[in-house]
């Protein structure tokens, strides 16, 4: 009998304990811990291998722009913006939400970047003083990139970076950027423009205004075009 009440109280125990961990585990997955609060420099979310999603940064430790995982400029050493930055799987930077002060103004943006390229679209707004008057432009602005990679186009600007003849090196400059595949045009923009315009703006492939529909600072709609020399056109709507 007591053989068989030592087993009892065993088994009774073995449920006992059973039922307490299970209760902790279920308590545990409904009721992850929380941390009241975090405070660092840098948060980093990333994958099983390593790989960088997310980087969440203050200035001096901001993640660089990468594609392929690796870094896309090298000349580039330091970001010096803090924000939120995004990565796919591929190891490239694609695009964040960043805010900062700058030698020219302050400036907010979030920004979506083209595969393997820079930005293509982006909410932005900027601010600077001038004569102790604040200038302001904000809005969506649409730009438009060739398929060239952006480490190509990083590398190739470098070097030209490293001419020291200044004549050469202006000249290399203006080859650089006749090429289309170098360029990255606005092609649009909605928003409130630094002359205090709110309304429609399009560009063409040469970042050269076409067309804007608009009301003026003081409160007059527009609806204009433009020629190549930025003269006004007369409007023409077709059938």
């Amino acid at each position: 009998m007591k053989k068989l009440s030592i087993v009892n109280l065993i088994l009774l125990l073995s449920i006992i304990v059973y039922l307490f961990l299970s209760k902790s585990k279920e308590n545990l997955s409904e009721n992850p811990k929380i941390i009241p609060e975090i405070t660092t420099e840098r948060l980093n979310i990333v994958g099983e291998d390593g790989n960088k999603f997310m980087v969440l940064s203050n200035p001096k430790k901001q993640a660089l722009a990468t594609l392929d995982g690796k870094v896309s400029n090298e000349a580039k050493t330091e970001r010096g913006t803090a924000g939120l930055l995004f990565f796919n799987e591929e190891g490239d930077e694609v695009g964040g939400l960043v805010y900062g002060i700058d030698d020219e103004g302050t400036y907010q943006l979030l920004t979506f970047d083209q595969y393997k390229g820079d930005q293509i679209m982006a909410l932005r707004k900027d601010e600077y003083l001038e004569d102790g008057e604040w200038k302001r432009q904000y809005g969506l602005l649409i730009q438009e990139r060739s398929p060239k990679r952006s480490d190509i186009i990083n590398k190739e600007y470098n070097n030209i970076m490293q001419i020291t003849d200044s004549v050469a090196r202006e000249k290399k400059f203006n080859q650089f950027y006749e090429d289309v595949e170098n360029r990255a045009p606005q092609r649009l923009f909605i928003g409130r423009t630094y002359a205090e315009q709110t309304g429609l703006f399009l560009m063409d492939k040469n970042n050269k205004l076409k067309l804007q529909i608009c009301v003026d600072k003081d409160g007059q709609p527009h609806i204009d075009t433009f020629d190549d020399q930025g003269n006004k056109k007369q409007l023409v709507i077709s059938d």
